[in-house]
């Protein structure tokens, strides 16, 4: 059987078989990849029980750290889609952003 090494697939493959290897390093925190993708199994969690389903776009505020990247696998693995939003932008082109779900 082939599977297509996506981003999730590989993280998936990763925790499997180097769950202790370190996978996040943001300052002076460490996860393995056991810790880490469980940190974002906890996330696609609670974003199902707001709602969030397969095809849904959810829109992220936030400065690069390990819980941006944690959103880049939680979205997905629930089927949705993110749309992540860069602090450094103006407002009015976040909003318009939101509007149209790309940029």
């Amino acid at each position: 059987m082939e599977t297509p090494l996506t981003p999730l697939e590989f993280a998936r493959r990763a925790r499997k078989l180097y769950p202790e290897q370190i996978a996040v390093i943001d300052g002076e925190s460490r996860w393995s990849y056991a810790q880490f993708l469980d940190r974002c199994d906890r996330w696609s969690a609670v974003l199902q029980r707001l709602g969030v389903c397969a095809g849904d776009r959810v829109a992220y505020l936030a400065p690069n750290t390990h819980t941006q990247l944690e959103s880049f696998y939680s979205v997905p693995q629930l089927g949705a889609v993110l749309v992540p939003l860069n602090l450094r932008r103006p407002c009015g082109l976040r909003t318009s952003r939101l509007s149209r779900g790309h940029q």
